[in-house]
């Protein structure tokens, strides 16, 4: 039955997202895909009221019209329509359904704290990797932590191009052209635009070189994550904020990182952002802590979008091995981080709540 503000999931491209807008724009769009495989891999997670699917777009191995016959038979809940997203032409006439709209098909996520060493940055990579993982690579790490930013370092990328090798070539670069100066992390397909080598180059990053680095890999990729320094008054985290549809704020149970926290908080409410624009993660909570996690939402006056569960041997494994617990199924931080996603992006996470799933597997490949 179709609710009031159904979930659309889109098979094509920007211009078929907005055909489906102009179509029906109080739907929330939880997805846009290229691939046909993965919005299916995504629908078996979330159950979209409508799938609308570009017309051009060929899935792999059999005719759009087989396919759409199939996810049919497979999700008979679902609607199929076929759009030409040139034309805004829709072969199929649901009419105008009433709601909030919700774009989830490209999102910029801010992740920051004002006080350093509460594992902004192993937050960041996890998120970005298990974005990726499930959206096929099509999203992008930014390490916006010029000085002393530790992305690659977390991800084992130690060797390749930087952010700052793109400052002669962006006057003039297409959103495409990023991926020259991006690397890839191989067991998750994130790419990752790294800081500067080394920390004296950090000056040769201004806020007009992050302002349009920001915009061209919103343009390029369609989850932009980005790991900043903890610096309130810095240029960097102030573009960087401007940027974002979503701001985690990265704190922990420790009484003067709360303090900071709640201090951030009010001041982005006296900015104008809306604290549906904001999300609070606790790392390393503990069960053990004098502030407890009810506490820690009554002392910051907000809900939490997750706490990361404290293991620190685990953790330091990850870093020095350079592999993402996200990646590692059946552990407890990464179950927080896929829950956190999920927050951030609802489908994304649910979806892959059984992604190493052999039988889910077989769908597709």
């Amino acid at each position: 039955m179709m609710t009031d503000s159904p979930l659309v999931l889109v098979g094509g491209d920007v211009h078929t997202e907005r055909a489906v807008s102009a179509r029906w724009p109080k739907a929330r769009i939880g997805g846009t895909f290229r691939d046909l495989s993965l919005l299916e891999y995504v629908a078996s997670g979330i159950r979209p009221d409508i799938v609308a699917v570009d017309v051009s777009l060929s899935p792999r191995g059999e005719t759009l019209e087989a396919w759409t016959v199939r996810f049919k038979s497979a999700y008979p809940s679902s609607t199929v329509t076929v759009i030409d997203g040139s034309s805004n032409r829709v072969s199929e006439d649901i009419g105008e359904v009433p709601g909030l709209t919700t774009v989830l098909g490209s999102q910029t996520v801010v992740i920051w704290s004002p006080k350093g060493g509460v594992g902004k940055t192993f937050l960041s990579t996890n998120l970005a990797c298990a974005a990726s993982l499930v959206t096929g690579g099509n999203a992008v790490l930014l390490d916006m932590d010029l000085c002393s930013g530790d992305v690659a370092v977390h991800l084992d990328l130690l060797d390749g191009p930087a952010i700052t090798d793109l400052i002669p070539v962006l006057p003039d670069i297409r959103p495409e052209g990023l991926d020259k100066y991006a690397r890839r992390h191989g067991p998750s397909g994130l790419n990752v635009i790294c800081g500067p080598r080394q920390p004296e180059l950090c000056d040769l990053v201004t806020p007009e070189v992050v302002r349009t680095v920001l915009t061209l890999a919103s343009k390029r990729w369609g989850l932009t994550y980005v790991d900043t320094p903890p610096d309130m008054a810095s240029d960097v985290v102030g573009e960087c904020v401007d940027a974002a549809t979503k701001i985690v704020l990265v704190t922990t149970q420790d009484v003067a990182s709360l303090k900071q926290c709640r201090s951030a908080l009010e001041i982005f409410t006296k900015l104008g952002i809306p604290v549906s624009a904001m999300a609070v993660v606790v790392n390393r909570a503990s069960k053990d802590s004098l502030m407890p996690l009810q506490k820690v939402e009554e002392f910051l006056g907000v809900e939490l979008a997750g706490a990361v569960p404290e293991d620190r041997k685990a953790a330091e494994r990850s870093v020095f091995e350079g592999r993402p617990l996200a990646l590692i199924s059946k552990n407890e931080i990464s179950e927080a981080v896929w829950s956190i996603l999920d927050h951030l992006s609802p489908g994304l996470g649910r979806a892959s709540s059984n992604k190493k799933t052999p039988r889910r597997r077989g769908l597709f490949w």
